[in-house]
């Protein structure tokens, strides 16, 4: 049968105009371990190249500490020629992003379990320094399962189409799993339809469905999720995409043990309820029967795939701002935050941990914050703006969403205490989205028309106080007007967040709230 192609897969891609402002560089990174059956077919081996500006890069891998037990084989187009245990890879010169080099790792007929060793990596070009790496190689007695990337890149999307995942993981080790699954993560952008037999499992960022092969996966070969329609078969899993899905979403596969499901502290999953489905769809999958013993997993470090999606819809996000009025010495407090006035939700799943939105205020003149909310820290003008604190005094300050689902028509507030030091008529300040130190627009959406608000300080009154009435001049319109026109003329970018991001389950809280 075809060698399996692992799912750990590198994006090739082009580094963009940034790259001009850095030295030359070439990189090759490749997984730190790795497992081997002590018989069997092998599996894949990638490195991933990054360049910079490099001029003729390469990289050789010294196979020999391995020689004993196994054989390293280029599967590319004519880059890397073999002399002994030595394989030498030459790569185009120029600047780009992951470029994938393969490899098949095979035993040899004198492996046993327990042997070691290691590939030794050297990369240069003839403007960079060399940098080196080590991938340790073990031969272990044991299945293997290893998930097979047939997603094929991203795929676009609208709200309401159907999609297909694919699924297909072989066993690559030397020994049967005798007990294997299909388990999906959906990401609270899909609607997962209902298979018979499979197990669902509501986390607040998503579901998780293990579907039970059922039956031993022998060393070699390997099994596809079909949906068994009357009459017709699909391959994939099916699932609706929601009607406030928006931006880049994915669909994680991983091939594991029947009664496992993703990797998940016990404490949050005993936190949440499953449930088997008893109807619905139908689905199959082809293994053949158990010939050897069932054994523990040899790597588990290559299960995972994925298929990701770029979702056309709407993402609006308005700052709100505020109004006030006090006099000299009075403490007045200021509501601010935003509001998702469009068709779809930001979701926070995608931003290992950051919040799912940011913005910014600018302190109006006259006026000294001194209560900060806890979602907000000042910003110091003397370090660029990269310092952070929740502290009072600041005339800046970053205030983060942590919503994990902010969706259409969803508002999100903060409060400071502001004391007003001297009255000026219309003393105004803003909530942006734009960092006003580094004058990055940090969060973006489709339409920055509204993402400028003002916080103005007695709207109505007249000036006073120590130092007469100021008109709105200075650094601080200018700063307003700069803000404005940037976010204006910004435009819409969307991001692509990192593959192999891990999964962030969150549990219900034990109040049920929300």
């Amino acid at each position: 049968m075809p060698f399996a192609v692992v799912a750990l897969a590198f994006a090739t891609a082009p580094i963009g105009a940034a790259h001009a402002e850095q030295a030359p560089r070439f990189t090759v990174s490749a997984t730190s371990e790795v497992a081997v059956g002590s018989d069997g077919v092998g599996k894949a081996l990638y490195y991933g190249a990054t360049a910079v500006d490099a001029k003729n890069p390469r990289f050789t891998i010294d196979a020999s500490p391995i020689a004993a037990f196994a054989t390293l084989t280029p599967t590319d187009d004519g880059m890397c020629m073999v002399t002994g245990s030595t394989t030498t890879c030459e790569l185009p010169s120029g600047s780009y992003a992951n470029l994938m080099v393969s490899f098949i790792l095979a035993p040899t007929d004198g492996a046993k379990a327990g042997m070691k060793g290691t590939l030794k990596l050297v990369a240069t070009a003839d403007n960079t320094g060399e940098a080196a790496s080590v991938t340790k190689v073990t031969v272990a007695d044991g299945f293997d399962l290893v998930a097979i990337d047939d997603s094929h890149g991203e795929q676009p999307a609208k709200p309401g189409d159907d999609v297909w995942i694919p699924a297909t993981y072989f066993n690559e080790g030397n020994r049967t799993a005798e007990d294997s699954a299909f388990t999906f993560w959906f990401d609270s952008a899909f609607a997962p339809d209902e298979y018979d037999g499979c197990t669902y499992t509501d986390w607040k960022s998503g579901v998780e469905v293990t579907c039970p092969l059922g039956e031993p996966l022998e060393p070699g070969h390997g099994v596809t999720f079909v949906t068994a329609d009357e009459g017709s078969q699909t391959p994939g899993f099916h699932a609706k995409v929601k009607g406030d899905a928006a931006r880049y979403h994915r669909v994680d596969f991983v091939a594991g043990p029947s009664g496992g499901g993703l990797d998940v502290a016990t404490s949050l999953r005993s936190k949440v309820s499953s449930k088997k489905a008893t109807g619905g769809r139908s689905f199959a999958a082809v293994a053949k029967p158990q010939t050897k013993a069932q054994s523990v997993e040899i790597n588990n470090q290559d299960n995972y795939a994925d298929t990701e999606f770029k979702i056309a819809n709407t993402v609006d996000i308005a700052s709100t701002g505020a109004t006030a009025t006090g006099g000299a010495g009075d403490v007045v407090k200021v509501k601010i935050g935003i509001k998702n006035v469009g068709k779809g939700t930001v979701d926070a799943y995608y931003t290992g941990g950051d919040p799912s939105w940011r913005y910014y205020l600018v302190v109006p003149d006259g006026a000294e914050v001194v209560a900060v909310p806890d979602e907000c820290d000042g910003l110091w003008q003397e370090s660029g703006g990269t310092k952070a604190g929740h502290v009072p005094g600041k005339r800046f300050y970053e205030c983060a969403n942590r919503d994990e689902q902010f969706s259409p028509g969803a508002s999100s507030t903060v409060e400071f205490g502001f004391k007003i030091t001297q009255v000026i008529a219309r003393a105004t300040g803003t909530v942006s989205f734009q960092h006003p130190l580094l004058h990055d627009v940090v969060s973006k959406d489709d339409n920055p028309a509204n993402d400028l608000a003002e916080v103005v300080l007695n709207p109505t009154g007249k000036s006073g106080g120590p130092g007469g009435g100021l008109p709105l001049t200075g650094p601080q319109a200018g700063l307003v007007a700069t803000v404005g026109a940037a976010l204006l003329a910004g435009g819409v970018i969307l991001y692509l967040l990192a593959r192999r991001r891990p999964v962030v389950l969150v549990a219900p809280r034990d109040d049920g709230a929300e």
